[in-house]
């Protein structure tokens, strides 16, 4: 069970530990993405987990529709007409949104983070995401026999449970809800978690130039 939810939960670590150093986050964010990328590659490679392959057009073209989707899904707050209705403690947590080019003073310093940033975004948080949530839950709340299912099974309760966690696991709660929906339907389809892993990543990097190029940085 380790490879499926330990990268997950070291990743939520470092989302968790560099938020709280805004002094230090660059650096703090920078180690966090190298620990836990290579804690990540040794639990995960070789226990046949994901297979890779070169026939992901599916996985890029979700990719793209999901990530169009939640940038317009964003883009009209339609949250913030119930989500101040809300007591305190139920309310979605912003992103840090820290842009390198205010905070840090030297060109190479920002270049290098937004690498950092961009390979953490594109690279990391796929792998471990899409392990987690539609490599293990998605299998897990059919059956505490999870390992017995094979990916890409479909049950109403499981698309449900994985959809509504997915969604309070991000503060873009709308778009959240509609992305999980797309990759979840991807995997039902193609019956492969590579496929999710290419999605997530083709938009994860979309976003983060998107970001970079627009200055919304309240999305990363």
């Amino acid at each position: 069970m380790s490879p499926f939810i330990l990268p997950f939960a070291l990743y939520l670590v470092l989302v968790q530990i560099s938020s709280h150093a805004s002094s230090y986050y660059p650096l703090v964010y920078t180690v966090g993405v190298v620990m836990v990328g290579a804690a990540t590659f040794y639990m995960v490679y070789g226990k046949g987990i994901i297979k890779i392959h070169s026939n992901i057009v599916s996985g890029i073209i979700a990719g793209i529709i999901g990530i169009v989707a939640w940038i317009f899904i964003c883009q009209l707050q339609l949250e913030q007409a119930f989500i101040r209705f809300l007591p305190e403690w139920l309310q979605p947590e912003g992103r840090v949104a820290f842009n390198p080019f205010q905070s840090i003073a030297h060109p190479v310093g920002q270049w290098g983070f937004v690498v950092v940033r961009l390979l953490g975004l594109s690279v990391l948080v796929p792998l471990v995401e899409e392990i987690f949530w539609r490599g293990f839950l998605l299998r897990w709340v059919i059956s505490p026999n999870w390992q017995d299912q094979k990916i890409g099974v479909f049950t109403m309760k499981s698309f449900l449970w994985v959809t509504f966690l997915f969604t309070l696991a991000h503060p873009e709660w709308l778009a959240a809800a509609v992305y999980c929906s797309l990759l979840n339907i991807l995997l039902y389809w193609r019956r492969d978690l590579w496929n999710c892993i290419v999605a997530h990543g083709t938009s994860n990097l979309i976003l983060g130039v998107y970001v970079i190029s627009s200055g919304t940085w309240e999305l990363w």
